[in-house]
């Protein structure tokens, strides 16, 4: 289950940012891939999230599983928003925040 995604670019590059939590103890899940948009509509990245191998028949203990992360950096230099798919199915589109041109700085 996805619960937190953000996006960002700088220098051409879009950071994909992905927080989630699995179903149960039982599952895991993993990034199949991701893809620029080319100048018209979205960056896509694509999620399978399931059963582990070798436990897809098994009993699963209820209860929520562990906290993951994915990070993901698309080539890209237009597309405005980010579209996020799991099991083939969009679950979450988000828009991509432009840093190109600006500089971050420690004031001491």
């Amino acid at each position: 289950m996805l619960t937190e995604a953000d996006a960002f670019r700088k220098e051409g590059l879009i950071t994909v940012r992905l927080l989630g939590q699995l179903p149960t103890p039982c599952d895991e899940v993993e990034e199949l891939g991701h893809y620029p948009a080319n100048g018209i509509g979205s960056a896509r990245i694509f999620l399978r999230e399931g059963r582990k191998p070798g436990l897809e028949n098994m009993y699963c203990i209820q209860g929520l599983g562990k906290i993951w992360s994915i990070n993901s950096v698309i080539l890209d230099q237009y597309s405005q928003t980010v579209e996020i798919f799991i099991n083939d199915h969009l679950v979450w589109k988000i828009r991509v925040i432009d840093l190109t041109g600006t500089e971050l700085h420690n004031i001491h």
